[in-house]
């Protein structure tokens, strides 16, 4: 169906529905090509739309919707205008310059096409619905105070005037599609069609004409100018044509124009006037004179030809057939077509997107070269031999001396570039060739930003460079010398079609490439975790499938290689001892000792001769000499496990080790050397140690050359499964039973938890749910896991890191009241002692209420006035000069946020639009924190936390809400007066890049 009548029938639905008695629709862009819209019965007095519609009357009644993209105008008692908007985000190109060049710049020292721009716009249409007799009464500007069924029906003809705005829409995209993009005239299928349906009761005359010598043009102005002649070329055709004359640009500077015609006379008196008017015209502001051949014809009405398609292609056969006589003359001429001279059948004339031209000969060639580059693309599927045998195949038809794919990647992409050599075959790309590389890189920026081919001069040669049109940087390019290698449109267009299927190509290659990379390591995955199922009793095996663990692996298998000290950090449960057993078997070490010191266990009055040995009666009971731990590890891996419990004294014996690589037994006087490669391993903060003087510096730092840090169980949800399935295989194969699975239930429920026990209180909870499940299937009830929530209700404290720390007094929460236990620690014998509450870094005072806010965006400009006026104060007080505002509004968004959802994480990280995991962690430090610091916060920092409140509490909800809030920080310090980046990035508590990036999104949303 036509979509004017798909219009037309939606607007008779809605005049039916609404009652009216007609209904008329004007859109400048819409209307001009495709007539009235109108529907319904109209009498003399009531006509439809036009452009020069006056709908400002004195004293007309304007009112606006619900919907703010339609007004509405009471013209009369019985009128109603409608305006209804449309949003537009258009692309256009920088507009070009005129032929004086006013920017300074040659045409041959700029790229062919500028860069587009991108812009959003308003634009709006018509609609007049005239009733009966009069408005209905729910057609009212009071329409929020109608009956519900009123109102449910303003609501419906809305929502069939939206309907009507899309259709419209979609009827002027339609139309833009049918029209050449440089001149806005029909293309030659549109004009073919349209002669056919003219040919159904008139005879139609063609006239085609072609502006001699046009690559002329383009050769000595450039492109640009040689596009703002077709142009004008146009613009006087629709000036001296009526406007029921069919205009069409056939490719090139070949044009036609159709219309009913009478007689031959007709024909040619239209074609002799088209060529005076056009080789009068001047051209480019009066630059140059062109001149034009001509082609006439005629398909008379009662010519027997069967169909109205035949008709039209008859008819533009017999003008290409005058027009190309045209075109052998010595002088711009005009042919009119004549039966007795002209054989129908002796030139065939078939144009598809304008690669074809009035030359007979080079409509061949292009048919020939798209035919044989189609073949080869199908046939080839080794991309290097692919490129090669194109760029052959298009030297054999073009001159050119080099050719290929230009990549920013040049290492892999070389094999794609070819020369030309005299046999006109295609070869590795010439040394000389090099040369144009540099400047076909940077016209290749100019392609991928515009999509559109563009050439360049340099010197005596030519550069075309011409978009792959798929989602990658590479482009296709070809160099020669400008006086044999001449782009002209059909030209580009053929290259342009021919590097679009190249493209496609290229792209199937690559998906190859990675489906085949996809497959080898989805294999090499799957014999991986066949290898770690079958070795799932060995008790060194680490299983895994999660980012976090393959990078740690990676890490590990780098550290394994050298001799360099490790420290192996991580929460108690992760599996360390697995890590270092990796260390051991990966390295190069893998065949020598492997000694493991538990510093933790041994006596603080023996460790060292634990370590280092004694000699024979060194100390009472010292009856033989004993070489030590370090001395049983010469030559291979030394573990201190649970280094972070070594005591003071010990640790600096330990650095004097660690540093020199030799020692001296207690009791000895012989300093003995070792090759040991050491690793440290511990579930403490060593830099926490280190703060609090419990852990030598020195030796942190001597310790601390490479780190591995064991993730805990809730940062690798994803090897839960994994993991499961491996102890519930082996626990199967301990107990002699058949192997249990998990349900869905449990799974997701698992994956929600926090495992503070991390992958050893796994391994325990399936060990138990194994010998108490009575079915094959775990459900989560077995499991015997307490909620996070439950888990720390019940014990009074929260966790930290996964371990335990004692309770710390929460904040003020939103009703003014602070949980009973707030101020309670469990001592070591379980009793409960009351302590007096730690000074908090989170502002704690009495309740103070906040704006009611309706929306994100008035809580967030509350919020910013309020920080800039905290900023303006607190800058007068030295000892906030350069303070973390931005961390410590972080922190108090976070906690209260935490204690408002009754410190469930799911909801603390839903609400905040954070992972679980990082709020999970945020908040365990900010509680930390208020343990064990002492800090203070500018006078009414109240204000800051009570209008945080209508978030944490959930009343406002801000997308990206953490984010967001960063980025308003950001906006008030930049408002305040700083004395450099790096003072506002210490006051954002960020680091300096970090700043930097978040500053350009800040500008960017500005």
């Amino acid at each position: 169906m036509n979509p004017k009548d798909v219009l037309l029938h939606h607007l008779s639905s809605l005049m039916s529905f609404s009652g009216a008695k007609n209904i008329s629709v004007f859109h400048p862009q819409v209307s001009d090509k495709m007539g009235e819209v109108v529907v319904g019965e109209f009498e003399n007095d009531e006509l439809p739309l036009t452009q020069d519609f006056d709908f400002e009357h004195p004293g007309v009644i304007q009112f606006n919707s619900r919907n703010s993209d339609i007004v509405y105008i009471v013209l009369d008692q019985k009128t109603v205008l409608i305006k209804i908007s449309e949003y537009i985000i258009a692309e256009l190109p920088t507009p070009v310059r005129d032929a004086t060049g006013s920017d300074n710049q040659s045409s041959d020292s700029k790229s062919r096409r500028a860069p587009i721009q991108s812009f959003s716009t308003t634009s709006f249409f018509w609609m007049k619905v005239t009733f009966e007799s009069a408005i209905p009464s729910w057609f009212d500007q009071n329409m929020q105070q109608g009956n519900p069924e009123e109102i449910e029906k303003m609501a419906s003809i809305e929502q069939m005037l939206e309907s009507a705005s899309m259709q419209i829409r979609l009827i002027g995209d339609y139309l833009a599609l049918l029209s050449d993009p440089l001149t806005n005239l029909n293309p030659r299928t549109v004009m073919q069609n349209k002669i056919a349906l003219l040919s159904q009761n008139y005879s139609v005359g063609l006239v085609m004409l072609h502006c001699i010598d046009f690559h002329q043009i383009n050769k000595k102005f450039g492109h640009e100018f040689g596009d703002n002649v077709i142009r004008e070329i146009a613009t006087e055709l629709k000036s001296v044509t009526r406007e029921a004359d069919i205009l069409s640009r056939f490719g090139g500077a070949l044009f036609g124009v159709a219309f009913p015609a009478n007689e031959k006379t007709d024909v040619a008196s239209l074609a002799k006037k088209l060529q005076r008017v056009l080789q009068q015209k001047q051209y480019l502001d009066g630059a140059i004179n062109l001149q034009f051949d001509l082609g006439a014809a005629i398909v008379e009405h009662d010519e027997k030809i069967e169909t109205e398609s035949e008709r039209a292609s008859t008819l533009i056969n017999r003008t290409d057939q005058a027009l190309k006589v045209a075109q052998q003359e010595n002088q711009p001429s005009i042919i009119t077509w004549q039966k007795d001279d002209f054989n129908l059948y002796q030139q065939q004339f078939n144009y598809l997107g304008g690669i074809f031209t009035a030359d007979t000969i080079t409509d061949y060639r292009n048919m020939l070269l798209l035919w044989d580059i189609s073949s080869l693309i199908a046939d080839k599927h080794d991309l290097t031999q692919l490129c090669q045998s194109v760029v052959q195949r298009l030297a054999q038809t073009f001159d050119f001396s080099c050719a290929g794919i230009i990549s920013d990647d040049e290492l892999d992409q070389m094999s794609y570039k070819f020369s030309i050599d005299v046999a006109d075959n295609a070869v590795a790309l010439n040394t000389k060739d090099h040369a144009f590389l540099s400047e076909i890189k940077q016209m290749k920026n100019t392609v991928l930003d515009t999509k559109k081919p563009s050439e360049r001069y340099v010197g005596s040669s030519l550069l075309l460079v011409l978009p792959l049109e798929i989602e990658t940087d590479d482009c296709f390019f070809i160099c020669g010398n400008a006086e044999h290698f001449e782009v002209k449109h059909d030209t580009k267009v053929l290259l342009s079609g021919l590097t679009r299927q190249l493209g496609k190509a290229l792209r199937r290659s690559r998906l190859e490439e990675e489906l085949n990379r996809k497959l080898e390591s989805q294999n090499e995955q799957l014999q991986y975790e066949l290898a770690q199922l079958k070795e799932g009793l060995q008790v060194s095996s680490i299983i895994y499938r999660s980012q976090a663990m393959e990078n740690l692996m990676k890490q590990a298998k780098r550290a394994a290689l050298t001799d360099t000290t490790v420290l192996v950090t991580g929460e108690s449960g992760t599996g360390k001892e697995r890590l270092i057993n990796a260390l051991h078997t990966m390295g190069n070490r893998g065949d020598k000792p492997f000694v493991i010191v538990d510093c933790g266990s041994i006596p603080e009055t023996l460790i060292e001769s634990e370590l280092f040995g004694y000699v024979k009666g060194a100390f009472t009971g010292a009856q033989n000499t004993s070489q030590g731990k370090v001395l049983d590890a010469n030559g291979g891996i030394l573990v201190l496990d649970e280094i972070g419990e070594l005591p003071l004294n010990m640790q600096t014996k330990l650095l004097r080790f660690v540093q020199e690589k030799h020692f001296t037994p207690v009791g000895g006087n012989k300093v003995i050397e070792v090759d040991v490669k050491i690793i440290a391993v511990t579930n403490r903060d060593l830099a926490q140690e280190v703060e609090l003087g419990t852990f030598r510096k020195d030796l942190y730092y001597r310790l601390n050359v490479l780190t591995l840090h064991n993730p805990p169980l809730r940062e690798r949800v994803e090897d839960i499964a994994l993991l499961s399935s491996h102890f519930l295989a082996k626990f199967a194969e301990q107990f002699k039973v058949e192997k249990r699975v998990l349900s869905d239930t449990a799974l997701r429920r698992m994956a929600e938890y926090s495992w503070p026990g991390n992958i050893r209180e796994l391994e325990n909870r399936l060990m138990q749910a194994t010998l108490l499940s009575e079915g094959q299937v775990i459900e989560w009830e077995l499991l015997n896991i307490e909620d996070d929530a439950q888990h720390q209700a019940q014990n009074g404290y929260a966790t930290t890191n996964g371990l335990p720390s004692p309770p710390v007094t929460p904040v003020m929460q939103s009703n003014g009241i602070s949980d009973n236990n707030a101020n309670s620690t469990p001592a070591q014998n379980g009793q409960v002692t009351h302590q007096p509450p730690p000074t908090a870094p989170i502002h704690q005072t009495e309740q103070h209420s906040a704006p009611q806010f309706i929306s994100s965006d008035d809580c967030l400009a509350y919020l910013l006035e309020l920080f800039k006026q905290q900023l303006a104060a607190a800058g007068q007080h030295p000892q906030f000069f350069n303070a973390p505002f931005g961390n410590w509004i972080e922190d108090e968004l976070i906690i209260k946020t935490y204690l408002a959802t009754d410190r469930k994480m799911r909801q603390t990280a839903a609400r905040l639009s954070i992972s679980q995991s990082t709020a999970r962690r945020k908040v365990d430090k900010i509680l930390a924190e208020m343990n064990q610091n002492n800090q203070h916060r500018p006078d009414n920092w109240h204000q800051i936390t009570d209008a945080l409140m209508p978030i944490a509490e959930g009343k406002v909800f801000i997308a990206n809400c953490v984010a967001k809030i960063k980025l308003l920080v950001l906006e008030g310090i930049l408002s305040t007066p700083v004395y450099s980046m790096a003072q506002a990035a210490e006051m954002l508590g960020v680091s300096e890049p970090t700043f930097y990036k978040l500053k350009r999104e800040l500008d960017a949303l500005n």
